[in-house]
Parts: structure tokens; C-alpha cells; sequence
């Protein structure tokens, strides 16, 4: 039988013991009904898996007997930087991409974006997409939920020192080219998509000046939210294909 899995804060996790918030105790509790000695497996916010013995104490549920298990996550990190599109779509992405393993979502403003966020709602915004991220690594038995960061503008991030060491990816419904590694290859990959709008001319031209390579997903016009999770998936199969091909190579040099 698969064990539930929940999600407990790392600041939550003393002495080999693991105190379940509010939210994860009640499901746990009343939802799933599981009993006091049961497995389960928990995962913190660090990336690290846990199993244990579930222990009830009122309201409260604790997991104790820690034990930690292996990660399975990418040997590379994929940052997906995607333009703000309607709530019910971006949501729809974010819980995709979690499960797909990308390691960084950045919300993005674009010029050609119809959504806006204000100051006052960012927080309460952020909150719920956390919420679904973390359900979803919950879900599909990621280690960690991605990383998710405030609505950043295009511009700012052409401009992140912290990005500059990534491979970079622009994907344009007009280019005509799909995405092919191409010498070195960073172990951090940031996969930038647009709005419904597209890109502006002048965003594409800032980012090739930045250093993106700019690249098609096919024939096709995707909606935002597909063109994303194509993007992830054709990343990851041609740097996995890359991965398998150096093996068979290195595999096939005659022994000294």
C-alpha cells in the first residue's frame, strides 16, 4: 500500500520527531483517517524525504522514528520563468511544472501581459500558488516543492547577475528553430515563456543581447500554459538524450 505523504516545515523537525501544521494534522486526522502508528512520509522545505510512526496527541500529530529517504530530483535544475496569464491557467501550470520537477518558478510582468497583480494582493496571490505546488510535490512524491518567487518584471530579470550563469531559453511562437544543446551546459536551465499576447519585439531583442537562445516549440501556436510544459518536457528529454549519449560514448573508449 503507498504511504500518504505531508508536508511539514524544516524549522518543524526537532530531535527526530516531525510536528505536523494545522492544515496537514486535520488531513491527516479527519480526512485519511490514519492511525496512530501508521507509516508515512513526510518532505520538508529543504528537499529532504522522511519516513515515520505517526503519533496523535489531542489535536496535535507528530511523526516520530525518522528516517530519510533518497531524492530522485533532476541532476540538473530547471527555472521556469513564465509570464502572468489568467488565475485558473496559471495555476493549472504551476501544479504541471511542479510535477514535471522544475526547481524555481519567477512569475513574470510582461509588456503584452493583460494581468496585472497589485501590491496588496501579491502575498495572498503567492500564498494560494505555494499551496498548490506543495499539494502537487505532495502528490507526484517530489522531495521539495519548487521555489517560488514574487512577480518579477521581464527587464529585471534580463538583468539578474544570478541568472547570468544559467544556460538561457527564450521560447518565440515565430522562431523557427526548436531548442538543441549546444557546447556547455550549465546544471541550471532557465526556460522562459510569454504571455497569451506573445513577446513584444523589443523584450526578444533584449533577451538575445542577454544571452538567450531563442527557440520554437514546433509548427503550432500553443496557449501559454501548454507552451510551458511542452517547453519543460522537450528540455528535459534532449538533455537526458545528451546524458545517455556521453555514457554510451564514454562506455564504448577502449580500456588502457
Amino acid at each position: 500500500m503507498t504511504r500518504r505523504r505531508f508536508y511539514v516545515p524544516r524549522d518543524s523537525i526537532r530531535n527526530g520527531v516531525a510536528a505536523l501544521p494545522p492544515t496537514e494534522a486535520h488531513h491527516l486526522r479527519d480526512v485519511l483517517r490514519v492511525k496512530a502508528g501508521d507509516m508515512v512520509e513526510i518532505f520538508d522545505d529543504s528537499g529532504t524525504g522522511y519516513t515515520g510512526e505517526v503519533e496523535l496527541h489531542g489535536s496535535e500529530v507528530f511523526v516520530q522514528k525518522l528516517e530519510s529517504i533518497p531524492s530522485l530530483e533532476f541532476p540538473f535544475r530547471l527555472i521556469l520563468a513564465a509570464a502572468l496569464i489568467k488565475s485558473a491557467k496559471f495555476e493549472w501550470m504551476l501544479q504541471k511544472a511542479t510535477e514535471l520537477g522544475v526547481d524555481r518558478i519567477i512569475p513574470l510582468k510582461t509588456r503584452l501581459s493583460e494581468i496585472r497583480i497589485t501590491d496588496e494582493k501579491i502575498e495572498d496571490r503567492k500564498e494560494r500558488w505555494q499551496r498548490i505546488v506543495r499539494e502537487a510535490a505532495k502528490q507526484c512524491k517530489r522531495p521539495a516543492a519548487p521555489r517560488l518567487e514574487k512577480p518579477l518584471d521581464f527587464s529585471a530579470l534580463l538583468a539578474a547577475e544570478e541568472i547570468s550563469q544559467c544556460t538561457k531559453i527564450l521560447f518565440h511562437e515565430k522562431a523557427a528553430e526548436p531548442w538543441q544543446p549546444k557546447g556547455s551546459l550549465s546544471d541550471r536551465i532557465i526556460l522562459c515563456i510569454g504571455p497569451e499576447g506573445g513577446w513584444e519585439q523589443s523584450e526578444i531583442e533584449q533577451a538575445g543581447k542577454a544571452g538567450y537562445q531563442i527557440c520554437g516549440l514546433g509548427p503550432w501556436t500553443l496557449r501559454a500554459e501548454t507552451a510551458a510544459i511542452a517547453a519543460i518536457s522537450i528540455v528535459q528529454h534532449q538533455i537526458q538524450l545528451l546524458r545517455s549519449q556521453e555514457q554510451e560514448a564514454r562506455s564504448q573508449r577502449p580500456t588502457s
